[in-house]
């Protein structure tokens, strides 16, 4: 079950409170909000310093910001391009390699109709089950096992590898993606891009595109219209593949 029950958004600054207990009342720097306005239908409810907030149910958006933390988590830049290039949906099977904290394996689930997920470390495991237990998730299954000693599963819609070598997984993709199916591998550096690409040769994996997504928030704001100063820059190196 779900323990982020609601979420608050005080409607002048938009700050965000995740709510786990609606027994109790909240305490926020602009008031306290009762439990019985918590458990309420009410959208928009006032504090005890005459702070209006609107009370939401959390969407996957909301849960993943949420998201318990171990190893790096992938960015939602990097995931969004992986759903919108291999247009995954309610009838994909997709198996993800390298779950970490479940970041990339989460958001698919939300999409797919069924991911497998291999992770070895039992400490990322417990990450991610942790995780699996607040977004309510029912259509993913974790296996504590060696992808680069197989992949059991077969006609695999998608196969995605987060790894420090998805080369040793080459000829295992090979056999489990199904004609057409799709095969994305993400990177940090472009010596693992080059051993990586190098082993697709002499087999039916053809390398698509690799692409590296670089984000700049704006400021607009009155008469000011300029880029912000700080930006989300190198990531990853997407390597979009396909079987033929």
């Amino acid at each position: 079950m779900r323990n982020i029950k609601k979420i608050l958004i005080e409607e002048r600054t938009y700050k965000k409170y995740f709510v786990k207990e609606l027994e109790d009342n909240f305490h926020t720097s602009s008031g306290v909000i009762s439990s019985e306005d918590l458990r309420s239908d009410k959208e928009v409810i006032i504090s005890n310093k005459g702070k209006r907030f609107l009370l939401l149910e959390p969407n996957f958006a909301d849960l993943w910001e949420s998201l318990q933390r171990g190893p790096q988590v992938m960015i939602q830049k990097d995931i969004g391009l992986i759903i919108a290039k291999t247009g995954i949906n309610k009838t994909t099977f997709v198996v993800d390699a390298g779950g970490g904290s479940g970041s990339l394996c989460l958001s698919l689930a939300n999409i797919c109709k069924e991911i497998i997920v291999y992770e070895i470390n039992p400490e990322h495991l417990d990450v991610i089950r942790k995780n699996i237990e607040m977004f309510g998730v029912k259509n993913l299954k974790l296996k504590q096992e060696d992808i680069y000693k197989g992949i059991k599963e077969k006609n695999i819609d998608l196969l995605t590898l987060d790894l420090p070598e998805p080369w040793q997984v080459i000829e295992h993709a090979e056999k489990s993606l199904k004609t057409g199916g799709h095969l994305v591998v993400y990177l940090p550096n472009l010596t693992q891009v080059k051993t990586f690409i190098d082993s697709t040769n002499k087999t039916r994996i053809k390398v698509l595109q690799i692409i590296e997504i670089l984000e700049r928030e704006w400021k607009i704001e009155d008469k000011i219209m300029r880029p912000e100063f700080q930006m989300l820059g190198h990531t990853g190196f997407l390597i979009f593949c396909r079987r033929f």
